[in-house]
């Protein structure tokens, strides 16, 4: 699962490079979020910035609970499976609720002898990383206790660093662009999900301070290298 990132700039950033001549719908920088500052250690139960369709940043809780599953107590779902988009827990979303979640890294673990040790990774060029998101909070209506959005994670045995994991679904901007539009039908979205997400070649990664492990610790030496 993706249970950790890190945002390392403004949402004005993010929001640039998805800009085309072709497209005047972007806004500026005072449609940001005032909370919408950087976070090294953005988990799940928090508010973060998210891309909607419209171009707006806007916060919203990390992690959904459909009824039936405040019904049975089962905790909140903050990642959803590639797989699983064809089902009635997740096609609404897939047709009127996508978003991307702007970040810089996502942390994976590996399991050693000493504990877990994180690792950051990270695209090798540097630029933004446009993760596909699903959410059920829509920006006419207020949001319920357990309203929020989730990450798209691909297939099982995708991760980089354990390949037991499930690494999120990374986007170019161009591709990106096109999931975000409201105009592409929901099968055209898992379709870009599943052909055009950037390959495991388009990533590094490295270990990084073990702080990342628990939430709450946050700043910038969160995604410093270490020796291993």
């Amino acid at each position: 699962m993706c249970g950790r990132y890190a945002r390392a700039r403004y949402g004005i950033d993010y929001l640039i490079p998805l800009a085309s001549d072709r497209d005047n719908r972007w806004p500026l920088l005072n449609d940001a979020p005032p909370a919408d500052t950087p976070s090294w250690n953005a988990a799940p139960g928090s508010r973060q910035p998210v891309i909607y369709p419209d171009g707006i940043v806007r916060l919203v809780h990390w992690g959904y609970r459909p009824a039936w599953a405040v019904a049975k107590g089962i905790p909140q779902m903050v990642n959803a499976k590639l797989e699983k988009a064809g089902s009635s827990a997740w096609a609404a979303m897939w047709k009127n609720g996508r978003i991307l979640v702007p970040a810089d890294y996502w942390y994976e673990w590996k399991t050693e002898s000493n504990g877990k040790q994180p690792y950051a990774i990270q695209a090798k060029s540097g630029e933004p990383l446009y993760v596909a998101g699903l959410t059920n909070v829509l920006p006419d209506r207020e949001p319920r206790e357990f309203d929020g959005f989730v990450i798209v994670t691909a297939e099982a045995g995708a991760g980089l660093v354990d390949v037991h994991d499930r690494r999120p679904v990374v986007f170019s901007a161009d591709v990106a662009r096109e999931y975000l539009n409201p105009e592409t039908s929901a099968e055209r979205a898992v379709q870009l999900a599943e052909t055009k997400a950037q390959p495991p070649e388009a990533f590094i990664w490295f270990p990084v301070s073990r702080k990342v492990n628990r939430p709450g610790p946050d700043g910038p030496d969160l995604v410093e290298p270490i020796q291993e």
